[in-house]
């Protein structure tokens, strides 16, 4: 009986090495499979200046974009807005005079329905400081230096408010001293638009910026 139990110690031995190996490649498949996993919902889209931009950016911008009602884009723009805010930010880290206080938030907040998830409620908070801070960015760095010329509001009566005034069956259309002001405040905007988009186009041209497919 002794002599039988010693023979099958070996055995036994094996019996355990063998369990221990399947243990251990279940383990490492189950290891793999979180890996592929993790990397199926946090997949990096891009790196800015050494900060990464995964997935889960992509989704959270597109939650707080619904919740602040702003049209719903692609992927592909959202990635490029989430890259530009990115850079926008490192642009404004040295600037005075663009700090947003706890009330501007407050007020901002007031126009929007507030989420349920705290989550997503913090991120709609941070969401509506960047976006007031960036404002007043391209206010201190551009729009104050731009003016729309009594020229160029008659202009754009005669060639876009006009037009668009009869296209809307609008009767009797109200004369250009009427409408300056919003003319103004048109052209104005254009003009930052044009002035953001070309600064913005050198900012990313000098900047460290992987986008991955």
């Amino acid at each position: 009986m002794q002599k039988e139990a010693r023979s099958q110690k070996p055995e036994a031995r094996r019996t355990r090495c063998k369990l221990s190996v399947a243990i251990l490649a279940s383990g490492l498949w189950l290891l793999a499979s979180f890996c592929l996993h993790a990397e199926i919902i946090d997949r990096i889209v891009a790196i800015v200046e050494g900060r990464i931009i995964t997935t889960s950016d992509i989704r959270r911008e597109r939650e707080v974009r619904g919740i602040l009602g702003e049209k719903p884009v692609d992927d592909k723009p959202l990635i490029n807005e989430l890259i530009e805010n990115d850079l926008i930010e490192n642009q404004m880290a040295d600037f005075p005079g663009v700090e947003v206080s706890d009330s501007e938030i407050e007020t901002a907040l007031k126009k929007v329905q507030p989420p349920n998830d705290a989550r997503i409620a913090r991120a709609v908070r941070e969401a509506l400081g960047k976006r007031i801070q960036m404002a007043k960015y391209f206010d201190i760095r551009f729009r104050q230096f731009l003016r729309a010329s009594d020229e160029e509001i008659r202009k754009y009566y005669d060639d876009v408010f006009v037009p668009e005034a009869k296209k809307r069956g609008l009767d009797p259309i109200p004369p250009v001293d009427q409408v300056a002001d919003v003319i103004r405040k048109n052209i104005v905007e254009e003009k930052l638009d044009h002035e953001v988009n070309i600064w913005m186009e050198a900012v990313r041209r000098r900047s460290d910026i992987e986008i991955f497919e």
